[in-house]
């Protein structure tokens, strides 16, 4: 079992370099918006009427990604301090309501993002004429990806037998 983890493991590593990779993207497209902005404002007194929407479009696109990768990687805050204190036994049931927890948030964040993302699919921006859809849609593309990853850590640590759980104890995890 744990050799299909490993391998499904390495493929999630690779959907992860690709995220990675689209959000360098986006975060250097919003500082060239920004920065082309700033100069258009200030030193032509001529500023685009579109840069704050497309900038906060690809604002809400690059936190999704991100936080998904957080997610990801087990990267997000906790309370290490007491964590590191738990028995084996205990973390792994930590692990588990924690990742559970996760899955179901996820899900629900899905559900209801696709209905807001539904319902303004139709309304257009003021200034770009995109639809307002376009600023929805991170919580769905974002929430499917959160959940796939609340579930593969979930059975990851179900599937970890408490004997690691015991060698990580004398390394503390920390974020």
């Amino acid at each position: 079992m744990s050799n299909a983890v490993n391998k499904i493991r390495h493929a999630l590593d690779k959907l992860v370099e690709f995220k990675r990779h689209i959000c360098a993207l986006l975060l250097t497209i919003m500082l060239a918006i920004t920065f082309v902005q700033v100069v258009m404002r200030f030193v032509f007194r001529a500023p685009f009427s579109w840069s704050e929407e497309a900038t906060l479009m690809f604002l809400v696109w690059f936190g999704y990604i991100c936080m998904s990768i957080d997610i990801y990687t087990d990267g997000h805050a906790a309370l290490y301090f007491l964590y590191n204190k738990m028995p084996p036994a205990l973390r792994k049931g930590a692990d588990l309501l924690r990742h559970g927890l996760l899955g179901w948030l996820f899900v629900q964040m899905t559900i209801y993002g696709s209905t807001i993302t539904k319902m303004n699919i139709p309304k257009p921006q003021p200034a770009t004429r995109f639809s307002q859809g376009w600023l929805f849609a991170p919580l769905v593309v974002g929430g499917i990806f959160m959940v796939l990853y609340a579930a593969f850590n979930f059975i990851a640590a179900l599937i970890k037998p408490l004997s690691e759980y015991e060698e990580e104890a004398s390394k503390e995890k920390t974020i």
